[in-house]
């Protein structure tokens, strides 16, 4: 397992899983459809409580006849897609894209073989049709739907991205369906440490980390029907027999014993027989310790302490006070605990990722926002505004020798300074709609990586879109 550090680094990235996709595997565990089927079909029972019995229930899911069901890596290109969403807050159907962005997001290699593997993939999952019957349940209605939907409605790959390699600008795109678009905007999602997933080599294994690590939220124990995980959830074939089924389950359940939580089991108390042909999987997570923990959480104060009390780590809660002004925190707080109370809970992660990008935040129609508190006095003429300047920007509280700033640069800075942590968040996502092709694609390709290169960027595009409002020749460092 990676240290803490690598931890908190993946939580502040904004890595998400669907909830719907980390349940319920849409690609098989393989690379391949031996079988050569296009369709596979899955059947059960589910209880009416209007008609006061069990009924039939079915979901089909059906792939083209050029290109068949997903596989093992379809599986994983869909989830990069995901994380393209989520740079963009989730705010539009339609993604654009360029495949070399996401070869290295996937951190596969980049090579022409790779290029056409992202095509094929991609084309996959715009051939995918889901059908169901009593899958889905209207409550306002109060009627089971049989409801039928595609993953990507429409999709565009330009060819000369294989030759532009790094330099090809974001051309490429695709529309999510507007179901899985809907569950998103419903923020019904996770938190994903991505590092793991891609470190993770088992298609089993990063099929039960998805699952369990969606399970885990409820408790530190899952305990799963075996057919049932194997052939619904990791996606094994339905042919194989108990002991198959178990040989190929161990696989990744090693590995996620080896590289994240997943407590270690022997197998006869990992499998628990029921009855003839019925087992049970039975997963545990490892118990963290909380001694340092909690002497960090006594070490902090204000917005923090009421963070890490809310679930945030002690090192991401005094990260996020820093960099955001309180009423933002107070404000997704308070969105927190609305969810908790209406019966729809979020986990820590949900707090994290809307305390960072407040512009992305949709707030439900019965929200009330928080009374914003009296302004603090100051301790020191240094820490006038509560509103902190631009990450890394010079000038700032403890920087040796600041240049002189240009007409120009005080007046961005004042500006900036001026806006409270929303206003910022949307000023920016206004800016890097508006700014140019090359300062999009510059700023497209560091998000990922960050650091001085993102910052740099990110810099120009705000100042720019500040000139561009206000009139007058932007200004650069």
């Amino acid at each position: 397992m990676r240290g803490a550090a690598e931890s908190e680094a993946n939580a502040a990235a904004g890595w998400y899983d669907e909830l719907n996709l980390a349940e319920f595997g849409l690609a098989s565990a393989g690379e391949r459809r031996l079988d050569g089927k296009k369709t596979v079909i899955f059947e059960d029972t589910v209880w009416d409580k209007e008609a006061r019995k069990r009924l039939p229930r079915k979901l089909a899911i059906s792939g083209s006849d050029l290109y068949g069901l997903p596989t093992a890596k379809d599986d994983d290109v869909l989830l990069a897609c995901v994380q393209l969403s989520a740079a963009g807050g989730f705010a539009d159907r339609d993604v654009q894209f360029s495949r070399y962005e996401l070869l290295k997001l996937l951190r596969w290699e980049d090579s022409t073989r790779n290029y056409r593997r992202l095509s094929k993939s991609l084309r996959r999952w715009a051939g995918l049709t889901v059908y169901s019957s009593r899958a889905f349940y209207d409550h306002r209605r109060k009627s089971w739907v049989n409801r039928d939907f595609g993953v990507i409605d429409n999709l565009i790959v330009y060819e000369r991205e294989a030759s532009e390699g790094a330099a090809a600008p974001q051309s490429s795109r695709f529309t999510w369906n507007q179901v899985f678009f809907d569950s998103f905007q419903a923020g019904y999602l996770k938190r994903l440490d991505w590092d793991l997933y891609c470190r993770l080599q088992s298609p089993v294994a990063k099929r039960l980390y998805r699952f369990l690590d969606k399970r885990f939220y409820r408790g530190g124990k899952v305990e799963a029907d075996l057919r049932t995980l194997s052939e619904r959830t990791v996606r094994l074939s339905a042919s194989n027999h108990t002991g198959q089924h178990k040989r190929q389950l161990l696989v990744g359940i090693a590995e996620l014993e080896r590289e994240w939580e997943l407590k270690p089991t022997a197998p006869a108390e990992r499998f628990r027989r029921e009855a003839r042909g019925k087992w049970t999987v039975v997963f545990e997570r490892k118990r963290r310790s909380s001694s340092k923990s909690v002497a960090t959480d006594n070490a902090l104060t204000g917005a923090a302490a009421d963070l890490a009390a809310a679930g945030v780590s002690a090192t991401m809660a005094a990260r996020l006070a820093k960099v955001a002004d309180e009423r933002t925190v107070r404000t997704m707080l308070a969105l927190f605990e609305h969810y908790r109370q209406t019966g729809k809970r979020r986990d820590a992660g949900f707090l994290v990722n809307c305390v960072r990008d407040p512009a992305g935040v949709r707030f439900p129609p019965n929200f009330v926002e928080p009374k914003a508190a009296a302004p603090r006095t100051p301790p020191d003429d240094r820490s006038k505004s509560r509103i902190r300047p631009l990450r890394d920007s010079p000038g700032g509280p403890g920087a040796k020798a600041p240049p002189a700033k240009s007409v120009a640069q005080r007046a961005f800075s004042a500006f900036w300074d001026g806006l409270d942590g929303l206003e910022r968040a949307a000023f920016e996502r206004e800016a890097a709609a508006a700014c140019g092709p090359l300062l999009r694609d510059g700023l497209e390709r560091t998000r990922t990586g960050g650091g001085a290169a993102f910052e740099a960027y990110r810099k120009l595009v705000l100042r720019e879109h500040y000139q561009r409002i206000r009139g007058g020749p932007a200004d650069a460092d």
